[in-house]
């Protein structure tokens, strides 16, 4: 790992383990502002003397990313921070986040030989990282934040004042919920929309205690297109797992928007054409106030 000749080291000589922890340090500096040695010991099942090696490889690379705090005992992302390793991408923080301790995660394959495989993904959308740390800090310590935000309703950015509480990514893009000052309500900002960089304020946020269509839970109710014909309906039934021709998502009030529109059943943009279409979404009248 170490460079030849005394050369600066580059993240060219990490060997491959060592980059994983450290994307996984950066990742949670995003996400949190904060990290601690512990949190690469418990992931990965390294020592502390390993860990400690890995933070010292980070601050060799990227001194002024990192900042120890010594009363709380865990390193901050400084004022100056900027990504060592991450390049924006949204499908980096997918993989970082599919893969954190909370969930099952990403099943690694040990084989020496599989069957070609070959992954259709969307185009990668920008993300802006000093945006995302910002609002995902604010969000973290639930304080405002404000910023200037461009949306599509108006020619010219408007200046907001936000209390977020979760970052989403819709399936296409990432948006935050927060409580809008400016608007009086809960609302969805897509983060490639804030214009410049956002100042987070001392001031305590609302609550997300107060967004209801957050922590309302519906179902979505999704069907074969009615107009195909019996046989082809209990084909699309058995693809999507259906139960007596339906099958019910869980989802969250605010989300459904997303969600229809990320499983194509979105009624405003339906396909007159069933072959095309093939399932539908079922309970339309109950979700109507809920659509876009």
């Amino acid at each position: 790992m170490a460079a030849m000749n005394n050369t600066p080291m580059t993240t060219n000589d990490l060997k491959w383990d060592v980059r994983q922890r450290l994307k996984l340090l950066e990742s949670t500096l995003l996400l949190s502002g904060w990290v601690r040695t512990h949190a690469l010991i418990e992931t990965f099942g390294i020592s502390r003397a390993q860990a400690s090696k890995d933070f010292a490889v980070y601050m060799a690379l990227r001194p002024m990313n990192l900042a120890y705090n010594k009363s709380k005992k865990y390193y901050e992302a400084s004022a100056d921070f900027e990504p060592l390793l991450l390049r924006g991408k949204t499908s980096e923080l997918l993989d970082v986040l599919s893969a954190m301790p909370h969930g099952d995660g990403p099943v690694l394959a040990l084989a020496t030989q599989t069957p070609a495989v070959a992954l259709l993904r969307p185009m990668e959308r920008e993300l802006d990282l000093q945006v995302f740390r910002a609002i995902s800090m604010a969000a973290y310590n639930k304080v405002k934040l404000r910023l200037a935000y461009q949306s599509m309703n108006r020619v010219d950015p408007t200046e907001l004042v936000l209390s977020p509480h979760t970052l989403v990514f819709s399936g296409f893009r990432w948006h935050v919920r927060a409580f809008s000052d400016t608007h009086d309500e809960f609302r969805d900002f897509v983060l490639a929309r804030v214009r410049g960089q956002p100042e987070v304020l001392g001031e305590a946020g609302r609550a997300a205690d107060g967004d209801a269509l957050w922590h309302t839970e519906v179902a979505v109710q999704v069907l074969p297109h009615p107009e195909l014909p019996p046989a082809q309906q209990v084909v699309i039934a058995e693809d999507y797992g259906m139960a007596d021709g339906q099958i019910t998502q869980p989802v969250r009030a605010a989300l459904v928007p997303y969600f229809l529109r990320l499983m194509q059943i979105e009624p405003a943009r339906e396909h007159p054409d069933p072959k095309v279409q093939q399932i539908v979404l079922g309970n339309r009248e109950a979700l109507a106030h809920l659509l876009w």
